[in-house]
């Protein structure tokens, strides 16, 4: 969303002094002690949060958890909040980094605990048929999706559910465009293979 600027401003060649950012007003006031607008915040970005937090921990229960701390910690330090980067990418990289830190304490706990109840993907209202389905496709594709490293599924989750683009993951992830392009292009090989091999050992179950 870009701030409007006045006839008058633009003939004399002068930018609007305030970033194109959504949330510079809710943060500001935030920062004042306004705990409605804190709360508008996290109403905006909330899905996104928990979203990216579920299908890099797996479980309903941690990614909750973890959301919550997540929200908790950008309240602390919104005075570090740089106003010319999007509030929501910013919120993304403490979420990411939280379950990271997750993860790595999770290391020496079993990794074989897949919670089935994780939505990968979100449907609309199918019929009883499309609806078995595309659950039945869901779950080849969690499945599918466990197999992979965090990696894998962080950059697959932000660029196919949360539709972010190469640039905005790139700022998430703390690393170059060209560097999620190959990531991306890597995973979605390995998650073709996983699929594709679980498609094969269905039909020769079934034969």
């Amino acid at each position: 969303m870009r701030a409007l600027t006045s006839s008058s401003s633009m003939s004399l060649g002068i930018m609007a002094s305030e970033p194109a950012n959504p949330w510079v007003d809710d943060v500001r006031r935030a920062r004042g002690g306004d705990a409605n607008a804190f709360a508008a915040l996290v109403k905006s970005v909330q899905r996104q949060v928990y979203g990216l937090c579920l299908r890099l921990l797996r479980t309903e229960a941690e990614a909750s958890e973890v959301a919550q701390e997540t929200f908790l910690r950008a309240y602390q330090n919104l005075d570090r909040f740089d106003e010319s980067r999007p509030f929501d990418l910013w919120v993304l990289t403490i979420a990411r980094n939280q379950c990271l830190d997750l993860l790595r304490r999770r290391q020496k706990m079993r990794t074989d605990d897949v919670d089935d109840h994780a939505h990968w993907l979100q449907s609309g209202e199918p019929s009883l048929e499309d609806g078995a389905i595309a659950r039945q496709e869901r779950r080849s594709l969690e499945d599918a999706m466990a197999t992979l490293s965090v990696d894998d599924r962080e950059v697959l989750a932000l660029y196919y559910v949360q539709k972010r683009t190469t640039k905005e993951i790139a700022l998430v992830m703390n690393v170059a465009p060209g560097t999620i392009m190959a990531r991306l292009f890597r995973a979605r090989e390995k998650l073709r293979t996983r699929m594709q091999a679980a498609e094969a050992n269905d039909k020769g179950a079934a034969s």
